[in-house]
């Protein structure tokens, strides 16, 4: 007997530092399902049979992709939260089916991907569609959105007049989230910002503002300090498969998120893919009483190692299932992905007679927005080329 008492006050030092341990980390209660050096994926257990799945990125070796549809339609001064309502345009970008979408981000970056979820919030279930806030890719704001929920003069929901929407920003380095300014811009007028969305703070979403806070779908994003430097260097993302967004949050303010959380597009459009587990969460396929369909969606992030790896170099360009038509003096956004830092030319072609150099050089940043000065004949077309010409991705006119 006092050998049994003698071994449990043994044992009570270490069962007391193992359980203060465990209580002292957030991440305890998570299961890993894929760690590398500057990514992990996690799995947490919820109620009634729910999962929660945690993405840590460190953008310091991370690189994330901004996965746009190509335009058919500018949308021209229909921007709604860009330097003032209808100050800006509101492009129709191509929706593009999940799957196709990861496959075409394995052909460029192989082995180096991490992940992929969608993004921004959208605004017609059509070929193309209208993105509901503003973007910032590569230095270009490409969008000034088109939502009817949001601080317009005549917003679909009184809630929606004073809302305040929050920006992330993310460059190779840190992310932060701030207050989105719809009259100014700001922070996407920022020169020194070259990556960034405009979304809702969890809070304000017409889920949880007009559906009483139902649970389920989401995404949602904050930032972290891991060093002590000033900087958030982490990017945090929550995905569940049925919470609320008052759930979903929590989850991050446990894990030491303290400043703002916003949401991305949710619901039965939910894309979580991991390079390893395959789809996680896949897009749901509507009925045939449904006249949306969630899995041809416009805007994807894609995560990858920074890498200097070489891989076959590519230019991919989809066409729009619209006519792309352009017109004289007016602006059109040309999209394409690459995988390569060398630079491109970009030049109009009628078959194959070039008929003008676009741009002879510009960075291969996946962007370029160009005004015609010329009438733009039926069966023009642009072609984004490394120099040599042998390697490109053309987009067809009209």
């Amino acid at each position: 007997m006092n050998s049994l008492i003698t071994f449990i006050f043994f044992l009570l030092p270490i069962l007391s530092s193992l359980l203060i341990a465990q209580a002292s980390n957030p991440l305890s209660t998570y299961q890993p399902l894929h760690v590398i050096d500057g990514a992990a994926l996690y799995k947490k257990q919820l109620t009634n049979g729910n999962e929660a799945y945690l993405q840590v990125i460190d953008l310091r070796k991370m690189h994330i992709d901004q996965l746009v549809g190509e335009v058919d339609n500018m949308g021209l001064s229909q921007g709604k939260y860009y330097k003032g309502e209808g100050g800006h345009y509101s492009p129709f970008f191509q929706t593009k089916l999940f799957s196709e979408v990861s496959e075409e981000y394995k052909k460029l970056y192989s082995s180096d991907i991490f992940s992929i979820i969608n993004c921004s919030f959208f605004e017609q279930y059509q070929s193309s569609t209208q993105l509901s806030f503003p973007i910032k890719l590569n230095g270009v704001v490409i969008s000034g959105g088109n939502s009817p929920y949001g601080p317009v003069r005549q917003p679909k929901d009184n809630f929606y007049s004073t809302v305040r929407l929050k920006a992330l920003v993310w460059d190779d380095k840190q992310a932060y989230i701030t207050d989105y300014n719809p009259v100014t811009g700001a922070p996407l007028n920022q020169k020194g910002v070259k990556n960034a969305i405009a979304t809702y703070k969890y809070s304000d979403h017409p889920a949880k503002v007009l559906a009483q806070n139902q649970a389920n779908k989401y995404q949602v994003i904050g930032t972290l300090n891991k060093d002590g430097i000033k900087g958030d260097e982490l990017l945090l993302i929550m995905t569940v498969n049925s919470a609320t967004l008052d759930q979903a949050a929590g989850l991050l303010r446990k894990l030491g998120v303290k400043g703002d959380i916003i949401t991305v597009d949710g619901g039965r459009s939910t894309y979580l893919f991991n390079s390893q587990r395959g789809d996680i969460i896949a897009p749901q396929l509507s009925t045939p009483l449904e006249n949306p369909t969630f899995r041809h969606l416009p805007h994807y992030l894609g995560f990858r190692r920074k890498s200097k790896k070489q891989v076959s170099p590519q230019i991919l360009v989809n066409q729009p299932i619209g006519k792309v038509v352009l017109e004289k003096d007016q602006p059109y956004l040309i999209l394409w992905r690459d995988n390569f830092d060398s630079d491109v030319a970009i030049k109009l072609y009628d078959s194959e007679k070039l008929v003008q150099n676009i741009s002879d050089r510009t960075a291969s940043d996946g962007i370029y927005e160009w005004t015609p000065r010329i009438p733009l004949k039926k069966g023009y077309s642009v072609r984004i080329s490394q120099k040599d010409g042998k390697i490109f991705g053309q987009l067809q006119l009209q």
